[in-house]
Order: structure tokens, then sequence, then C-alpha cells
């Protein structure tokens, strides 16, 4: 009777709909065990109460809250599990790790990408020696982590690109895939700074990012809470979604101080996010982060390592269609650790995914329209053709190229087999001498 009354008034606050009402009151009640008392959670406590402080005052905890929170207890444990054994591999791998005055940290958050809900998050491996919340206030280079936003610069604009002088030596896809510097350090020489800082900006960068060209290879600093953000844009298909931590915040009379908004914007078109998630999927597959699969993880995923210079920071962030991952490893006093992201993030990434995601196969990403897939040789990034193989590229609708390698072929070109070349000399003339047989009528 009484979960009845409840359901009521909040039909009546219109805080439920009629469907869920009539669903909720058919259900047979039952009991729910008192949840264990646990100490988990403890950095993203803190940050709670900060927002609530900021927005209320420094009085406001002094009144006594009941705060319902995004997070997952059951996501939460098994981010700070990851984050527990895998320093402890990391250390008992390379012993050098333990030696000097700081610990080597780490941080992990994760989020839900189209309601902006934080889910877990640890700010470093023991919160009772050291409270600072790295997660939230480390700022730190992203290093090549941050090219996925300098793809994402170029392509929502691809027109005001020269192709011809950016990626005559690899395509995009190729070079997001094995982390090439030299490839989008010219194409952030050709977009600008500017560009790419205002990219970052509308993915949910807030830091301040230097105006250099460095940028696009990730030299400014930012936290992980605002890569695992921007990535999870990506995930959401371009829109962007404003962070949440609680669902609702009641005083001690019962009274709505804070209730859950869910707010955003569509800051991308679609289909020129998913031309970076169908290039970071290949640096799962066959890039720099292919230890994923090898650790178990067999659901659909696009990430991107990345180490900066003299290995300081490794980090390794990523999405799934559901749930958006950045993880950070490294020392507080920025000396180094000799491990790539790879190496050192991708580990802790992977031990959350498997238990947090499971390891079956689980949905694709969705694929918007206005894009179009076509043959591309991968050396002249032309239209495969007779004497040129190709494979299967991504494009925005009208941004594929129009013109075959098949004018540009030599009989001095390099053949990966013997069977390629006589597929291209022999069996492909008489296939379409047979095709322009058969629409003569012939036999």
């Amino acid at each position: 009777g009484r979960r009845d009354l409840v359901l009521q008034l909040m039909l009546d606050r219109g805080q439920i709909s009629e469907d869920v009402f009539r669903e909720a009151a058919r259900s047979e009640p039952g009991l729910r065990r008192q949840p264990e008392r646990t100490r988990s959670g403890r950095y993203f406590v803190d940050f709670v109460a900060r927002q609530l402080v900021a927005e209320h005052g420094r009085g406001v905890l002094d009144n006594g809250l009941a705060v319902f929170t995004t997070l997952d207890m059951r996501l939460q444990r098994a981010a700070e599990d990851a984050v527990q054994k895998g320093l402890e591999r990391l250390e008992s791998y390379y012993p050098r790790l333990t030696q000097g005055e700081s610990p080597l940290q780490a941080a992990l958050v994760a989020l839900e990408p189209r309601t902006g809900q934080i889910l877990a998050m640890v700010g470093g491996r023991d919160y009772g020696t050291t409270q600072f919340n790295r997660a939230v206030w480390a700022l730190r280079q992203p290093g090549s982590s941050f090219k996925p936003i300098v793809a994402l610069a170029a392509l929502s604009q691809p027109r005001d690109v020269d192709s011809d002088a950016a990626f005559t030596e690899i395509t995009i896809r190729g070079a997001l895939e094995r982390s090439l510097n030299v490839p989008f350090a010219r194409l952030g020489m050709e977009i600008g700074p500017q560009r790419i800082a205002g990219t970052a900006h509308r993915l949910g960068i807030q830091s301040q990012l230097h105006l250099v060209p460095s940028l696009a290879l990730g030299s400014s600093e930012v936290t992980p809470l605002e890569m695992a953000r921007a990535f999870g844009v990506f995930a959401a298909a371009g829109y962007r979604a404003d962070l949440n931590t609680t669902i609702g915040v009641l005083d001690r009379s019962g009274d709505v101080l804070r209730r859950l908004t869910r707010t955003g914007e569509q800051a991308f078109a679609p289909a020129e996010v998913y031309l970076v998630t169908s290039a970071l999927q290949g640096a799962v597959e066959r890039g720099t982060g292919r230890g994923l699969r090898s650790m178990g993880f067999r659901e659909p995923v696009a990430a991107k390592s990345g180490t900066t210079n003299d290995f300081r920071d490794a980090w390794f962030i990523g999405y799934t269609p559901s749930i958006s991952l950045a993880v950070w490893v490294g020392f507080d006093d920025g000396r180094s650790i000799g491990l790539s992201g790879s190496n050192a993030a991708l580990p802790i990434f992977a031990r959350f995914l498997n238990d947090a995601v499971g390891r079956e196969r689980g949905d694709e990403f969705a694929v918007p329209s206005g894009l179009e897939v076509v043959e591309v040789n991968q050396e002249t990034g032309l239209l495969a053709g007779p004497g040129c193989r190709g494979e299967a590229e991504v494009f925005l609708q009208g941004t594929a190229p129009t013109t075959s390698c098949s004018r540009y072929w030599s009989p001095r070109r390099s053949y990966s087999s013997d069977r390629d070349r006589w597929y291209d000399r022999l069996v492909r003339p008489l296939i379409a001498e047979l095709r322009r047989s058969l629409q003569r009528g012939g036999n």
C-alpha cells in the first residue's frame, strides 16, 4: 500500500508517466537487502561535495542532505579493482617503478555518453594516502590520444583541407591506426591550432590549450575526465552531454535542492564523428590498441593509446556504444615510467571493460546517413581498379576520390604476391571482356 501511495504521488507531481505508473503498480513487491556499507568511491564523493558547495555555499553540507548520485557501485568496484591490480602488475613486472619518493599512480573515469552521467571514478591508488583526485584535477599531456580530435577538426570541414598535401603519404585511417606523428604534424600545420582548439572545446575540453604547432601531437595539458567526455561525444554520434554526478539532492526537510536534468547539444554531425570512430575501431583491430583483443574483450570498441615525451604519461582512452572510458598512468612528479600507453594503461582499461561490459559481443556502432563506402587503393589514395587493389573506405557523401589509380599503374609496381600480379594482368581483363560480351548478348 505504501508503494502504491508513493507511485500515486509521483504521478500526481508529473515525475513519472501513466505507463510507468501502471507497470510499477502491477509488479510484485519484493524485499530489498540493505546494501553493504562501502568505502568505495571516496574520490567521487569529494567531487560531488565540491560541486554542492560551489552551488549552494559551504554551509549546505552542515544541514544534512540526502544525495542520490549517478555512481554505479558495481562499475566503481570494477574500476578500483582494475586500477589496483593493474598497478600491482606493472610494479611486479618492472620493479624500478617502485623506486623513488612518490608511488606510481593511475586514474580512471567512466561515463555514459548520452546522459553525461559519471558511472565510476578512481582518482589514485590510495585515497587514504592522498586525496588529490587525478581523474578531475591532474593536468597531463594527452600525447597521441589527442590525435582523434585533430582528425575530427579536419574531417568536419574536409573541403577546406588540401587532401593531396595532407594525405599523399598515408590515409588518415592509417595514420590513426599506427599513431604516426609526421602526418598529424603536417595536418595540424595545415588546418591550424585555432581550429584544433575550437574542435576540442566543442567536445567539452575546458582546459587552456596553447595555440602552437605541437598542439596536434597532444602537447597541451588536459584531465582524464575531459578526455573521457570528449571521446564520449564520439560514442554519442556527435552529441555532447553535460556532465551529471547526481540524480537528486534533498535537504533535511525533504525539499529538492537539485534534480537530474539531461542537457547537451548536437556538437558535430553524426557522419563526421563516425569517420573517426571507424578509424579508432581499426586502431583496436590492427593498430596500437590491438592488445585489447588479446586480453579477451570482444565487444565493438573504438580506442586510442597515448604516450608523451620521455614516457612521462601513459593513456588509453576509448568507448563502446554505451560507455566512455579514460585511463591514465604516471608519476605525480612527472618522472618517466618508461612505458607506452599500450603497455601501462591498456591492461587497466581492458580489465575494467571485461568486468563492466562483459566479453560477449554486443551492439555495433550505428552507421549514420550521409556516408559512402568505396574501394580505395591504400598506396595512392585513389579509387581501386585494374592493376591496383583496394580496400573499403568510408567517406562523407561527395568527398570520395573520383580518379582511379589504374591510370597510374605501371608494370614496374610492386605486388604482394605472384597471384596478385597474374590476377591483375590476366584475370581482370578476361572478366571485363566477359561482361561486355554478356551485355551484347553473347555467351
